[in-house]
Parts: C-alpha cells; structure tokens; sequence
C-alpha cells in the first residue's frame, strides 16, 4: 500500500486551524483577565464584631434564680417585679363634630349640606345620615339627633 502526500493535506489543515483557534481564545482570556492569578482578598472584618464585644463586656443580668427542672423541690420563691412608674392619663380627645357647610332655604322644603368624616351629605329634614337624623333646618342651623342627644350646627359666619 502506497502512501499518498495528498491524503495528508486535509488533516494537517485542520491541525493548522485548531492550534490558531485555541491561540486566540488563549490570547483573549488572557487579555480580560480571566486567567490571571488573583490573590485571595483578606478577610473583611466582620460586622458584628462591635456588637459581640459589648455584649462581651456588659455584666449578664440575672431576672431570676435558676434551678434544676429534674429537681421535684419546691421551686425558689420569685423576686418580686418592679413595677414601671405609673403612666399618666391621657385624655381622650373630643368626639368630631359634624359641620355644617351650607344652607338652602325653602320655604316649603329646606335643605343643608352636612361635612362628616371627609364627605359631604345633603340632607333635609327628617332622613338620617351615617347614624344622625336631622330634626329641623332653620335659616341659620340644623339640629341634629345622635342617640339621644341633640347637637345643634350653626352656619359659619362670613370670614370664619
């Protein structure tokens, strides 16, 4: 059997080929950095190292005397508790108040408009709004019924 140069072309191109390849990506990691040796970074301090020494350092308190829980004796008397001092009363603040905003006078049949909890209500008399009835309208106020007590809405003055 005879051998034959031609045969030999073929896979000596492709040798040629790879080794220019792997040249090249070699070339290019090495030119980003990606192969170089990197030292190790020193270990960064860690954050909780404050905190560990002052708990370190402050005394440990006691709340209670411990005792064995496979001990069936009577457990130690309790220390008594001291009790914060005592907190003042604070008043609760005054129930809000409908206001009334408007007035439209009829003589037949008035109307109002009545501010309550961020909205506004039209009423007239006798119908009921969010727990209040209104008992009468006059010229310059509404009175109003909310279990079993009356409140009585002036109209703002001008300038008010």
């Amino acid at each position: 059997m005879r051998f034959a140069p031609t045969r030999l072309i073929a896979p000596l191109v492709a040798a040629v080929l790879l080794v220019l390849i792997v040249h090249q990506t070699v070339g290019a990691l090495r030119a980003t950095g990606v192969w170089e040796r990197h030292r190790a970074p020193a270990p960064a301090a860690s954050p909780y190292a404050p905190i560990e020494r002052l708990l370190a350092s402050a005394p440990a308190e006691r709340t209670a005397p411990l005792r064995d829980p496979f001990d069936y004796a009577r457990a130690p008397a309790p220390t008594p508790a001291r009790r914060p001092a005592a907190a003042r009363v604070v008043a609760p603040p005054a129930p809000a108040r409908p206001v009334l905003t408007a007035i439209v006078w009829l003589e037949s049949n008035p109307s109002a408009t009545i501010r309550w909890n961020g909205r506004d209500y039209p009423v007239q008399t006798n119908t009921l709004f969010d727990e209040f009835r209104v008992r009468s309208i006059a010229r310059d106020q509404v009175i109003l019924e909310h279990a079993g007590e009356t409140l009585v809405l002036q109209l703002p003055k001008k300038g008010d």
